[in-house]
Parts: C-alpha cells; sequence; structure tokens
C-alpha cells in the first residue's frame, strides 16, 4: 500500500495525459489536471482528509448514458466527475500494488488483463502488449488441446456485486478506511443500487480484477487449464467431455462466489484447429484469416508524441503503415455487411501515419459510410477530429454539412448522446451561421451534460458573445458541469465576463475555481484558444 498523496499524485498525472475513459470523449477539466498536477493533488488531499463533509457539500455529480457496442446493442456507461474521479482513481491506486500482488503471477500465462505496472515516463498504468499475449499464449495452447472453449461473462462490470468486491478489497487492505470509502463512491456512481462499476476507466478496471481473482485461483485448485482476459475466458481441454466439465466448473465458480453468469450466445466448444484457424496470433499457416490483415493486425501503432525520440517513432511507424493500403482496406470493410470492428479501429488508428494527399478521400468515404460503420463510430469521429487540421477547406465544409444532415434529420445516429457528444469537436472545425444555430437548438435539447458543456466551448471558440451572453442569465439552472464550461468561456465576454465572475466566484466550489484560474491563466498567454 502506497501512501494516499503519493497515490493521488499518480492518479492526476495518468488522467492528464491518457483521459478518464475510453467511452466519452475528454472533458475540459483533463486539461486543469495536466497543467496544474500540484494544485489538483492539493484538492484532493483536502477531500481525503475531510472525506465525510466533502461528500455531503460538493459530491460527485455525474452523468449516464448509452453507449453503442454494436449494430442494435447498448451498455449504460458513467462518466464520473472529473475530480471525483481523479479521488476515486487515487484511492484505488493506493491499494494497487496490493492488488496486483494477490492475483496469479502474469508467469503462470493464465490472467493476462491489466497487470499493474505503472511507468513514470509514459504515465501509464498497465503493462503494454498484454491483449497480444494473451491471444499468442492461447494459440500456442489450442496446438496442444483438441478443444476449447471461448465463453465471456455477461455483463460484467455492470453486475459486480458491490458487498463482494468490499470483501476482496478487505483481504488486500485490512485495517484500512479505504475499501469503505471506494464502496461509498460506488454506491454515488450506481445512483445507491448495489452493485455495478463504471465503465472504461482504470479504477474500475483494477477492481474488476481483484474480484475476478478468486474465481481465477479456484479455476487453478480445480484443475482446469485457461486463459483469461477481463470477462474472456479460454478453456483448453482434451475432448468434448472435459469441455463441459470445464465449462460446469467456470459457470459453478462464477454465480457461486460472484453472482455472475456466462452469455449463453458467446459460449462456443471447438476444436483446437478450428480456434486456430480463427485466430491471426496462431504461428504461420494455422490460422485462415486474410494474411493482409493478419499481419496489419499484429503491428503496434504505439506512439508517444512526447518521447525523446517521437520524430524518429512516427517516422518508423508512418514506414511500417505504408506497407499497407489502408484506404483499400477501410473501402473492403465498409463494403461488408457487416464490418469487423476490431479490424476497422485499428485502421482509423492507421489514418495519422497516411499521406495526407489520400486522407480527404477516406474521411469523405467514412462519412458516406456512417450507418455500416456504427459499430464504431465514435472511432470515426475521433479520426476526422485528428485529420480536420490538414484536411482541404472543401473537404471539411461537406464532412460538416454531412453531419449536421445527420442531426437536423433525426438519424438514430444522432440521438444517442455519446455519438452527438462526439460529434461536436467535428463540427467545430467550420464555422458558420447554419452550424451556430445547430448547435444553439441542441443545447436547448434534453441531452446529457457532456453535451451542453462542449457546445458552449464551441460557441465561445467561434465568438459567438452574443449566444454566451444570453446563457449568462441562465447559469444558476445549469448542471455543475456546463457550470464550469461556462466560466471558462466567459473568458470570451470580455468585461462583461469579468463583472459576471466577479459575481458567481464566491458560489464556486474549489475545484471550479481551480478551473477559472487555470483559463485566466491560459487567456494571459500568447497563441490561446478556448480548449475543445
Amino acid at each position: 500500500m502506497i501512501a494516499v498523496r503519493d497515490a493521488f499524485q499518480l492518479a492526476v498525472l495518468n488522467i492528464g495525459e491518457l483521459g478518464d475513459t475510453d467511452v466519452f470523449p475528454l472533458p475540459v477539466e483533463n486539461h486543469v489536471l495536466h497543467d496544474m498536477p500540484d494544485e489538483t493533488v492539493a484538492i484532493l488531499s483536502d477531500i481525503h482528509d475531510h472525506f465525510d463533509d466533502r461528500l455531503a457539500a460538493n459530491g460527485p455529480v455525474n452523468e449516464s448514458a448509452l453507449a453503442m457496442v454494436g449494430y442494435t446493442s447498448f451498455r449504460w456507461a458513467t462518466q464520473i466527475d472529473p475530480i471525483w474521479n481523479a479521488y476515486f482513481l487515487g484511492l484505488v491506486l493506493s491499494l494497487a500494488d496490493d492488488i496486483e500482488g494477490a492475483r496469479l503471477p502474469t508467469n503462470d500465462e493464465r490472467v493476462f488483463s491489466y497487470r499493474y505496472q505503472p511507468d513514470s515516463e509514459t504515465k501509464r498504468l498497465f503493462s503494454e502488449g498484454a491483449w497480444t499475449a494473451f491471444q499468442t499464449s492461447s494459440a500456442n495452447r489450442a496446438r496442444e488441446a483438441t478443444h476449447v472453449v471461448a465463453c465471456d461473462i455477461g455483463d460484467f462490470y455492470a453486475r459486480i456485486y458491490h458487498h463482494r468486491l468490499e470483501n476482496a478489497l478487505q483481504t488486500v487492505a485490512p485495517g484500512s478506511d479505504i475499501p469503505h470509502r471506494i464502496l461509498k463512491l460506488l454506491s454515488n456512481f450506481s445512483v445507491n443500487t448495489s452493485y455495478g462499476l463504471p465503465v472504461g476507466g482504470p479504477a474500475a478496471r483494477i477492481l474488476s480484477e481483484l474480484l475476478l481473482n478468486r474465481v481465477d485461483r479456484l479455476l487453478v485448485v480445480e484443475g482446469v487449464d485457461f486463459a483469461r482476459f477481463v470477462d474472456d475466458y479460454y478453456l483448453f481441454v482434451n475432448s468434448p467431455g472435459e469441455a463441459y466439465d470445464a465449462l460446469l466448473t467456470l459457470s459453478d465458480l462464477l454465480i457461486r462466489n460472484e453472482g455472475l453468469t456466462l452469455q449463453r450466445a458467446k459460449t462456443r466448444i471447438m476444436s483446437g484447429e478450428e480456434f486456430l484457424a480463427s485466430s491471426i496470433f496462431a504461428p504461420e499457416g494455422a490460422s485462415a484469416v486474410d494474411p493482409t490483415s493478419r499481419r496489419f493486425l499484429t503491428l503496434s501503432l504505439r506512439y508517444d508524441p512526447y518521447s525523446t525520440t517521437a520524430v524518429e517513432d512516427f517516422e518508423t511507424l508512418r514506414q511500417q503503415v505504408e506497407e499497407f493500403d489502408i484506404g483499400g482496406m477501410l473501402t473492403r470493410e465498409i463494403q461488408k455487411s457487416r464490418i469487423s470492428t476490431s479490424l476497422t479501429r485499428r485502421l482509423l488508428q492507421a489514418l495519422r501515419f497516411t499521406d495526407p494527399a489520400q486522407r480527404a478521400q477516406i474521411a469523405l468515404s467514412l462519412v458516406d459510410s456512417l450507418e455500416n460503420l456504427a459499430p464504431v463510430f465514435t472511432s470515426v469521429m475521433r479520426a476526422l477530429r485528428e485529420m480536420s487540421g490538414e484536411l482541404p477547406i472543401e473537404a471539411t465544409i461537406e464532412i460538416v454539412s454531412k453531419l449536421r444532415a445527420l442531426i437536423e434529420s433525426g438519424s438514430h445516429l444522432a440521438k444517442i448522446d455519446v455519438n452527438l457528444a462526439y460529434m461536436i469537436p467535428v463540427i467545430a472545425a467550420h464555422q458558420t451561421e447554419e452550424n451556430e444555430a445547430l448547435l444553439s437548438q441542441i443545447f436547448e435539447r434534453d441531452v446529457a451534460a457532456f453535451v451542453k458543456r462542449d457546445v458552449i466551448l464551441v460557441m465561445a471558440s467561434w465568438g459567438a458573445t452574443y449566444w454566451l451572453s444570453d446563457k449568462k442569465t441562465r447559469y444558476a439552472a445549469m448542471h455543475a458541469w456546463v457550470k464550469r464550461a461556462f466560466v471558462i468561456a466567459s473568458y470570451g465576454l470580455g468585461d462583461e465576463g469579468q463583472h459576471w465572475r466577479r459575481a458567481v466566484r464566491p458560489s464556486l466550489a474549489p475545484f471550479d475555481e481551480l478551473c477559472r484560474a487555470w483559463m485566466e491563466a491560459r487567456v494571459n498567454t500568447a497563441g490561446w484558444r478556448f480548449p475543445l
């Protein structure tokens, strides 16, 4: 167990560098954590020293919404109030060494997911290459087994029971009040229900691994040969009868110990050869996966722009990506009735390393194919946003026009608040009266606070002072996140904004005041702009 203040420092650096979740767009507050870590840690330490009082006075204000996970399936996801998310992560990180020490050893090659190995340079919390190691090890073991059972837990994060998690936490931190605080926050995040972890953040990942540790160890005792990555299990056996026995053992252990069940639709018993034929990580000649896709999927696209060798690393990756026809591979996926989500996401990540001359046509083809790309909609929006500054203005205008039409037509894709939140920064690339009117209409709708927050920041970046001045009168009724964004946006209102801030500053919570101070410092630097 490490000192809590050290854990807060690690949490703030991790969030400031890498973000809070992989589900929602990054909140503006991440910039504050990145630029003012010491001040943020001071606020977290104050929360820790006066936990019950701060929880009662300025407790977490969270936002939940549906996020797409397929063509017709969704999951419920929660974005935690940024300062409380950092506090929550800090609490979990204070126990992370003990949690990792309680798990099955890495060299057992059974449990691969989220092995805690913080890196002070990259600010990452987990060891690299875990998914590849999981798949490679599984393919090697499948060569020795006659059959493989593939299965995963149904609604894993949503069905984790807090009481069982609390028991697991107390085994690694006996006598500490940290487990109690973690559970109190989880109850708040899940709106006082007794189950569920917020999806997408590192704290939930560490906690979920601790919860499954008991089942992992019982499987070893029962003699089941398995590999696990998060909620995905592979069981390696030597006959159909052993396959059913292993599946029965796993099902029994999950439901008796954790109240969890396997997804029937995704449970499959296959021969070792069949498993290898579907794996891109199988030995050469054993996989039936398209050789080009197989080679591309095994390519690492990890790139750290802050590395001392960033320029050389980027050039190396660019040369590796040039060996593949990224545009052609994307076109082939788009033309399928159902895309391969893993391949398409990787292709979208690779676009930053492609020839800029090709990107405009690729970008236009993506926005023309959003229906077929629905399972990776947010990844498409991220790619479009990354490319926006390098596209010809004609391409940008056409892309934004098509997104505006999607929203105005009432497309089901734009009715999902998480999707809408990812569309707004892309639309921000082109300011017109039409687009200002669109964002104003979105703000008036019954949409999530994270959507309204980003509308305010885009309008501020566009210099739409007439609109901001009008919304100023409604500040008191705004959601806490929207209020925080408006305080930041008010720096675009000149003297009017200064007078208004003078009136509201006494009511600002400590983190809101830090966000205001951060923006004031930003305004006084050359070339400043509103954060998006």
